[in-house]
């Protein structure tokens, strides 16, 4: 019985991290846009960026939405 609460337990821990992996797109002063991974501890340096996304759970949702804001002109 301890084996499986150890299992479960090392399960749920495991599940709970990935459900935490995000990304967002952020947009530099300069107008360039990047994909940022939020689990990366801390924030890049430079303080002259902003997030214009909302946290996407994978990259490719943080890209296609990449790719509509460079569409419309709001970045480049």
């Amino acid at each position: 019985m301890k084996r499986w609460s150890v299992i479960l337990g090392a399960v749920a821990a495991l599940a709970s991290s990935q459900a935490q992996a995000g990304f967002q797109v952020i947009r530099w002063s300069s107008g360039f846009c990047q994909v940022w991974n939020t689990d990366v501890p801390g924030l890049p340096f430079q303080t002259d960026r902003k997030a214009v996304s909302k946290t996407f759970k994978t990259i490719g949702e943080a890209l296609d939405a990449r790719g509509k804001l460079v569409a419309a002109k709001k970045c480049w």
